[in-house]
């Protein structure tokens, strides 16, 4: 062999093992997961997988979240503020999405030659077949791509929302968890070992409609909680079980010891069904309740030292993307026209525990949007929360502080934020005592710090749109999915 030829193989060799050793990433989002919605909060609960993964794992005291759907989903995949990226939720005939020109994390990867896969909820866009998560740094994808959909039919308003890769997928009329775990056994078993890994699993569950397989709701006995109630346990587990059975599919496969996985919420449990007890509010407030979402972490490379320990550090979902990107030897930079830079730091000091400090010196939890009520935002600053805009929008206590076991009971109610909201949220957790008028001086610094932001361009914040009704539509997105197969699917091309 020459040594041209002995100097190739050595760099071959090399480039090999960086890319074997690098970490395997998985990414677990539970959709509308109350705070106290799993076993090792509320015993009523069973979800013996997730209770394992926490109590063997690290527990997550402080990570946030947006107060609904795909925003949380944005700042997970493109690692910015809700703001930077959008506040608006997307409906099955919008004609939006999330920003094409911004990177998005599986993207990101694919320069460590991870292999990328997505199964789940997408939320995203879909309108222009840009937006299809193929074409946003996927390998494979499989799942919906609305908001919601039927779990046992997969029929979304006028049409079925059942879609694989670039083409609709006909397995619909099965419950979708189950498609899911078959769909993540084929990944898993078929996965080459010499690559890397990225799996990001949104799953459906605990979504309304509140919808779950007889086996799985005759686990709970009959009378022991209220329907809704019911119900919704059956789903917890269901996503519990789809989520162990991942966990096993990866200790087999033998890449476990150098993996690690995040498992969260998307926003906190739902008005009327979801659990966030002892947080005050729910989804779609910007309360406690609603943005800050159960999480932990658990894999082989999580150090032995965290293992059943909990970190009160600062998180935001959005810095999962520099972690990530920190973790597979990438550049998280992503500046460019046309588009915010990422906001999300590398937090893998605080889950090591090098250094549980925050480096944020201020979490955007939302900033003014009309959902509401209009200029709705939150931001945390130190100690403090200030919370901008009017919140109730329901009648199930969302302002208020429910009980372990709501909506089987009443909650306690409390005053909405007209106009500001301000707490100390270290000491004051359950948001009961509102210091705006106590203490001006900190209201003022953050105001400040909170109307900064009024200086970025505005057209440029949630890409124009600053309220949830002038996203746009198209009414007859409908007819064209009817009378082209029955599946919600791309529909223009921009």
């Amino acid at each position: 062999m020459s040594l041209l030829q002995c100097l190739l193989v050595c760099v071959l060799c090399s480039c090999f093992v960086a890319t074997a050793e690098l970490p395997n990433i998985i990414f677990v989002l539970v959709d509308d997961w109350g705070f106290a919605d799993v076993g090792f909060k509320n015993p009523a609960i069973s979800s013996p997988n997730f209770d394992h993964l926490a109590k063997t794992g690290l527990v997550l005291n402080r990570h946030y979240v947006y107060m609904y759907c795909s925003p949380s989903r944005a700042s997970l995949l493109t690692g910015r503020w809700p703001h930077h990226t959008h506040q608006w939720n997307l409906g099955n005939n919008s004609t939006a999405g999330t920003n094409l020109a911004m990177t998005m994390i599986p993207a990101k990867l694919k320069a460590a030659n991870y292999a990328t896969h997505m199964v789940g909820k997408w939320h995203q866009g879909f309108f222009d077949p840009r937006y299809l998560p193929i074409n946003r740094g996927f390998d494979t994808s499989s799942g919906f791509l609305c908001g919601s959909e039927d779990h046992m039919t997969q029929n979304a308003i006028c049409a079925i929302d059942y879609w694989k890769n670039n083409a609709p997928d006909p397995r619909n009329g099965t419950y979708d968890a189950y498609i899911y775990r078959d769909d993540l056994t084929d990944i898993i078993n078929s996965h080459n070992t010499n690559e890397p890994l990225f799996l990001y699993l949104p799953l459906h569950n605990v979504h309304l409609p509140l919808q779950a397989p007889k086996e799985w709701l005759d686990i709970y006995p009959a009378n022991s909680t209220c329907e809704k109630r019911h119900t919704l346990q059956a789903m917890i587990s269901v996503a519990d079980n789809v989520t162990g059975h991942l966990v096993e599919l990866l200790k087999k496969k033998g890449i476990w010891d150098n993996t690690i996985m995040v498992i969260s919420a998307d926003n906190g449990g739902a008005h009327c069904s979801g659990s966030n007890y002892p947080l005050r509010g729910c989804k779609e407030t910007l309360f406690e309740g609603g943005v800050r979402s159960l999480a932990f972490v658990n894999g082989g490379l999580l150090p032995e030292s965290r293992r059943g320990q909990s970190t009160d550090g600062f998180i935001h979902i959005a810095d999962w993307y520099t972690t990530f990107c920190k973790l597979a030897g990438v550049d998280p930079d992503d500046s460019g026209t046309g588009k915010f830079p990422v906001d999300g730091l590398d937090v893998w000091p605080i889950i090591t525990g090098e250094n549980e400090k925050t480096q944020h010196e201020e979490i955007v939890l939302g900033y003014n949007f009309d959902f509401n009520h209009p200029g709705q935002g939150a931001i945390i600053v130190g100690n403090f929360k200030l919370l901008v805009g009017l919140q109730n929008a329901f009648e199930c206590d969302s302002l208020g502080w429910r009980p372990l076991d709501y909506p089987c009971s009443n909650g306690l109610e409390g005053p909405d934020c007209d106009p500001y909201c301000l707490y100390d949220i270290i000491n004051d957790p359950t948001e009961k005592n509102d210091l705006s008028k106590k203490n001006p001086e900190i209201l003022n610094k953050l105001l400040d710090r909170y109307h900064s932001y009024s200086m970025e361009p505005r057209d440029m914040q949630d890409q124009g749109y600053h309220s949830q009704f002038s996203v746009p539509r198209d009414p007859d997105a409908c007819k064209y999915m009817q009378s082209n197969g029955g599946y919600w699917r791309p529909w223009k091309n921009l």
